[in-house]
């Protein structure tokens, strides 16, 4: 026997014994057989390559986080009153017959605050500017949620990440604040859909028994460009200079996920056979599999579905509301997520230990969350969906209490901040893989679009909870809701070791 022959045979064996393995276990129960993992593999290099849609991330999260560098504390005196009136000013203190103001940042050359003059009377304009953008997002997840499941996961994800570019460029030659605002509406709808598209994508690509490394993995983009975001501020100092960096690396981002294939998944849930097969023919010669069964598998598997081939799915929201059990989990997520916006985005307002260094600062704040990976996907591997979810949540409450009885500035208030805001991060990643298997693939970015909104609004209450007085009150509303959102939970289905659907019931 040649040495090819040798190989080919080694790896029909590897095949079979992989597909005899899987069957011994569907009939004892632990796990259900999926067609897209007996064509392409539960995991590989193809998995891997697919999986940089996630970069995608990047970019949203390059605009949400911005702020931090494009409004920073900024000081200012008044040096020239009308009718050279001779005052002695005082910095940071607004005068009504003040002609000009000189402005002073430790972070930044310029910024939106002093070229836009945003203090005093306007001094509220700096973080409406946040609130526009995340207007924006609000409106993005629903819209690229939808587009996602109506016309594809590729289609999405390349269209969100032209529109984040097309609003992104223009941005630091606006010369008022409206303009500014204006493109900044639009880039939040554009992330909006760089947030959420991507992740379906990956979930629906691997097997079983690896969800819960992408459910912790999915957010690794989040931390890298958080942190990434301190070195272009430091090397790009002013604020035009440094949104166009931001610009530029998210050019790069939409050259790379315009390699990104369709999901077979999606594919054949829209009976889209002939598509989905070639590139399911791909992915398995990228992962070294046999390509023998493809086209028979997706076959039975489309009987089994009863999906007819190239029918079209037609899905809407009201999908969401037409039984009652698919009205609770729509609004038990809802109101998950809601919880989960709050308490992470108002934790982190807390952070302010770490130091007075704004650069130091966001590093810290963005790569804190990396080594929770390996814990979260511990968690998630050994427990199911509910008890997880339900357990973080339960930290985030727990902790949120505990600061309520400590004083300010214990190093007891520090330790119970970060328990409670690496629990907030933790629930996050399992949301995220909870969210893919609790609803069928042609309402799964939908389900995405809804859950995030809930959460982006969550996101914009945070920073009001988090400025409350006395300075035990947002501690309290952090601890109710989240043990509220415990209660919810217990209403979901467990989903662990079940395959993602494909129909709508």
């Amino acid at each position: 026997m040649g040495q090819n022959e040798k190989q080919l045979s080694k790896v029909n064996v590897i095949t079979i014994t992989d597909r005899v393995n899987r069957k011994s276990e569907v009939k004892k129960g632990n796990c259900e057989s999926d067609y897209v993992e007996e064509c392409i593999g539960a995991g590989g290099l193809w998995q891997v390559c697919v999986s940089f849609a996630a970069l995608t991330r990047c970019i949203a999260m390059f605009n949400l986080m911005s702020v931090v560098f494009l409004t920073p504390t900024t000081d200012f005196l008044c040096v020239e009153f009308v009718d050279n009136t001779t005052t002695a000013a005082e910095n940071g203190t607004c005068y009504k017959n003040c002609a000009e103001y000189v402005y002073h940042s430790e972070v930044m050359k310029s910024n939106l605050i002093t070229d836009f003059g945003l203090i005093c009377e306007k001094q509220w304009l700096a973080s409406f500017a946040q609130t526009i953008l995340m207007f924006g997002v609000v409106f993005g997840v629903s819209i690229f949620g939808w587009i996602s499941d109506r016309f594809g996961r590729r289609i999405a994800i390349i269209s969100s990440t032209v529109l984040n570019i097309a609003s992104m460029v223009p941005t630091p030659f606006t010369t008022n604040y409206w303009s500014f605002s204006g493109l900044r509406f639009v880039t939040g709808v554009a992330s909006g859909g760089s947030l959420i598209v991507a992740i379906p994508v990956m979930m629906e690509i691997v097997g079983n028994r690896y969800r819960e490394y992408v459910g912790a993995l999915c957010l690794f983009p989040d931390c890298f460009a958080q942190a990434s975001l301190a070195l272009y501020a430091y090397y790009l100092p002013t604020w035009k200079n440094y949104l166009h960096g931001l610009s530029v690396t998210s050019i790069f981002i939409l050259i790379l996920v315009c390699f990104v294939p369709e999901s077979p998944r999606w594919l054949i849930s829209h009976g889209k056979v002939d598509k989905a097969v070639e590139i399911m023919f791909g992915a398995a010669k990228v992962n070294k599999l046999s390509t023998e069964h493809i086209k028979d598998t997706v076959t039975k598997s489309m009987e089994n579905l009863k999906i007819d081939e190239n029918k079209t799915v037609n899905a809407s929201y009201l999908d969401f509301f037409k039984d009652k059990r698919t009205i609770i989990i729509t609004m038990s997520t809802f109101v998950i997520w809601f919880v989960t916006g709050v308490t992470y985005y108002g934790i982190y307002q807390y952070i302010t230990f770490i130091g007075s260094n704004v650069y130091v600062t966001v590093v810290i704040l963005g790569l804190i969350q990396v080594p929770l990976f390996p814990i979260q996907i511990a968690l998630t591997k050994l427990l199911s969906r509910k008890t997880a979810l339900c357990g973080f949540l339960l930290t985030t409450g727990v902790m949120m209490t505990g600061l309520i009885f400590t004083p300010t500035g214990h190093w007891s208030t520090t330790c119970l901040g970060v328990i409670g805001f690496t629990a907030s991060s933790a629930t996050y990643a399992v949301t995220y893989m909870y969210q893919a298997e609790l609803f069928p693939t042609p309402l799964r970015n939908m389900s995405f679009g809804i859950v995030s909104a809930a959460g982006k609004v969550g996101s914009m209450a945070a920073p009001f909870i988090a400025k409350l007085s006395p300075i035990w009150v947002p501690s309290l509303i952090f601890s109710v809701l989240s043990l509220v959102a415990v209660g919810f939970c217990l209403l979901l289905p467990e989903t662990k070791g079940k395959n993602l659907k494909d129909t709508i019931d």
